[in-house]
């Protein structure tokens, strides 16, 4: 109970002190994360007690998922009349996310659990564990993958959007869920409601894509030498 109460107290905190700041590196997550690992090699935390005690969580990502069926519907006019061109961006995000997280991989040399855990590395944490273990890889390493992805996303996405001129409310959404997940999700939902409504289905269509398309990939990587 501790350690759950440990990991609320830390969160809570960060979010506390980071809300006069607007910076994306003011990121409470990133820093729960550090602050974490960092008591944990500090007084040699067991870490199987401590995943033990957090289990609530993880039981809990599920049904936030599901809960971004709100602004979906908030949004649904939007996002029939552009139906097409999401769906399009969609298959191209998850053929580019799986290929480049597999092409820059095998310049490493990696086991091939280790490339099959890279291939849901841009949806989120439940999918992605459950695609990596299916597909023979290691699902605590897709999600550490996911969160390392989603946090990159969460951090700079909108500034890179500022940087290249992308304005669009519902381009910047579509690239966030697509590319950074829930987490990216999060900061888009901050930033405003289209850009957190076409972020969620994003999320939720490269889920299903990535899930389709997956075997496939891993066929493909039967022929690596």
């Amino acid at each position: 109970m501790i350690y759950l109460l440990l990991t609320i107290g830390v969160f809570l905190t960060y979010r506390q002190l980071f809300k006069p700041f607007h910076s994306p590196l003011a990121n409470p997550l990133l820093f729960s994360i550090l602050t974490i690992i960092a008591l944990i090699l500090m007084f040699d935390i067991n870490l199987l007690a401590y995943q033990q005690a957090n289990k609530p969580f993880i039981w809990l990502l599920e049904p936030a998922v599901v809960a971004l069926a709100i602004p979906l519907y908030q949004q649904m006019h939007l996002i029939r009349k552009h139906f097409t061109a999401i769906m399009v961006s969609c298959v191209v995000a998850v053929l580019l996310a799986i290929s480049t997280g597999i092409g820059i991989a095998v310049l490493f040399h990696p086991t091939p659990d280790i490339l099959l855990s890279l291939i849901p590395k841009s949806v989120t944490s439940p999918i992605a564990m459950s695609i990596a273990q299916n597909n023979g890889g290691i699902a605590s390493l897709a999600a550490a993958v996911v969160i390392a992805v989603g946090l990159f996303g969460a951090l700079f996405g909108f500034s890179l959007f500022k940087f290249v001129g992308i304005t669009d409310p519902k381009a910047q959404g579509l690239a966030m869920g697509a590319g950074a997940h829930a987490i990216g999700t999060a900061k888009a939902l901050e930033v405003g409601e289209q850009q957190g409504a076409f972020s969620s289905l994003a999320l939720v269509i490269c889920g299903i894509l990535t899930a389709l398309m997956s075997p496939f990939f891993v066929w493909l990587l039967t022929f690596l030498p």
